[in-house]
Order: structure tokens, then C-alpha cells, then sequence
């Protein structure tokens, strides 16, 4: 895998990088900007925020305090960057909730903000940092009795995957939905349970594999299935970073819930 000695803000510049001694290594990926420096036996990280409509990354941190420092069992030459996952379920909502009817099927696509993982390579190594490309709103999926905290999420639920949405701190990823209750679905907030996804390189965006969700119904709730393949949209594309909880086969639980309003008001949550 090749080494790289600059910033760079590509979506496919996944892998190992070479860190320089004399100034930090720096990545840019999406809004963040991510600085990496050795010291001795230690490894220097810090980041900051950097917009996408910035001409370039802002400068490295001159402050001793905003550096995270770690101690290697050798003096670390490289560092490994790869794209995963949040690290909790997503409860989706679409901006224009859909009904599914009673055998009805559709396939959309979410985009979901990644996370970046980085690591000292080598039996030696081991994670350094995760950290979000974009921050999210925590939420709570379930009842009063009975869920689990979760990022919010508002997508669009398209039907198809446009090359101009294809960037560098997305993953695209492909629900295949399907009613197979005896009454109609309303699909207007869905729990991606990205934990147990992978995240696969296209020619021209990151992928995950395919979901596969069928609904039973209320009582009964949705069979699940991470298919653990590239989708037919990247065919080919190789796996850069496997899932969070791997799973070996398909399991039942709760994934759509309907908007609770506050009367008179019109709100939702």
C-alpha cells in the first residue's frame, strides 16, 4: 500500500501513511482536518475543524494541550487511516416519509457521515483515535421501559444514488425494504444498526453492504439481513474496513417506528 507524505483530501487515499519528522502529517477529510506528528516514542494527534469551502486545512494546533499524546512500544513511523461507521445505531427520518403497501418493496439509499479510525499498524500497534467527520445529535430509540441511545439522522430516502452525491465523508448505503405484513408501512423513522455493516471502496465512493429489512409487522418486527458483500452498485470494490460486531446471520428486531405529534402543534419526534 502506498505511503503518503502530504495532505490529502481524496476519498480514496485510504491506507497507511508515512509521518513526517520534521512538520505533522496532515488530513483532510470532509470538515475535519486531522494532524499527526511523532515525538520520540510517541505519537502526537490533534484536529480541528475544517470547512469544505476553505482554500486549505487551518494550521496545526501551537498549544501543547489541544495534542493527544500516545505511547508506542517503538518509535512509530506510520500510521494507518481508514473510514468506518458511527459507533452507535442511526435512527433515520426521512424528510418526506412513504408508505409501503401490504407485498410492497423499495430500495433506497441513505448517505451516512463516517467516522475515521486511526491506528499504529504491526503487531505492536493498535487503535489510536476514532473520531467523527461531522457531529451528530444523540437521540434515544425505543420506550420508556426499553431502548438504547442513538445518533439522529434526516435523510432523503432516494431511490437512486447520483455520482454528484458521491463524497469523500460519506458512505453510501443501500436499504432494500420490504412489506410483508398484511397491513401498509409507514417508513417515517427507520434504526440502521451500522455497527454490523462493512465499508467497501468504489470506483467513486465509499459503499456498505446491502440491508436487507422485511417487516412482519407491528408485534412481530423486521428480519434483518447485512448481506457482507459489496452491493450491485460497486461491484468488485474491495473491503477497507470490516464492521464494528460482525454478525453470521440474520436476526428479528424492531426498525420502524411512527412520528409521535404533540397535538395543536404539529411537532414530531
Amino acid at each position: 500500500m502506498a505511503l503518503n507524505h502530504q495532505a490529502h483530501p481524496s476519498p480514496f487515499s485510504w491506507g497507511r501513511y508515512r509521518i513526517p519528522t520534521e512538520d505533522p502529517l496532515v488530513l483532510r477529510i470532509g470538515e475535519v482536518a486531522v494532524f499527526v506528528r511523532t515525538k520520540q516514542d510517541e505519537i502526537w494527534i490533534s484536529h480541528l475543524p475544517a470547512p469544505g469551502d476553505g482554500p486549505s486545512p487551518p494550521p496545526p494546533p501551537d498549544s501543547h494541550e489541544h495534542w493527544e499524546r500516545w505511547g508506542a512500544s517503538q518509535s512509530p513511523d506510520e500510521v494507518e487511516v481508514l473510514p468506518l461507521f458511527p459507533d452507535r445505531a442511526l435512527v433515520l427520518r426521512p424528510e418526506n416519509p412513504f408508505h409501503l403497501l401490504p407485498g410492497a418493496r423499495a430500495r433506497i439509499y441513505v448517505r451516512v457521515p463516517l467516522w475515521i479510525r486511526l491506528s499504529v499498524p504491526g503487531t505492536s500497534g493498535g487503535t489510536i483515535l476514532e473520531l467523527p467527520t461531522i457531529p451528530l445529535s444523540e437521540t434515544w430509540w425505543g420506550d420508556y421501559l426499553e431502548g438504547e441511545t442513538s445518533y439522529w439522522l434526516p435523510i432523503r430516502a432516494r431511490r437512486s444514488a447520483p455520482r454528484e452525491l458521491m463524497t469523500g465523508d460519506r458512505i453510501f448505503c443501500p436499504l432494500a425494504l420490504a412489506n410483508e405484513a398484511e397491513e401498509e408501512l409507514p417508513v417515517e423513522q427507520i434504526l440502521l444498526r451500522c455497527r454490523h455493516l462493512a465499508v467497501f471502496r468504489g470506483q467513486e465512493s465509499l459503499w456498505s453492504d446491502e440491508v436487507r429489512v422485511r417487516y412482519r409487522g407491528e408485534d412481530v418486527g423486521s428480519e434483518l439481513e447485512m448481506t457482507g458483500r459489496t452491493p450491485r452498485e460497486a461491484p468488485g470494490a474491495p473491503q477497507l474496513t470490516p464492521p464494528r460486531s460482525p454478525l453470521t446471520r440474520g436476526f428479528t428486531a424492531r426498525t420502524f417506528a411512527r412520528l409521535r405529534r404533540l397535538p395543536g402543534l404539529g411537532l414530531g419526534f
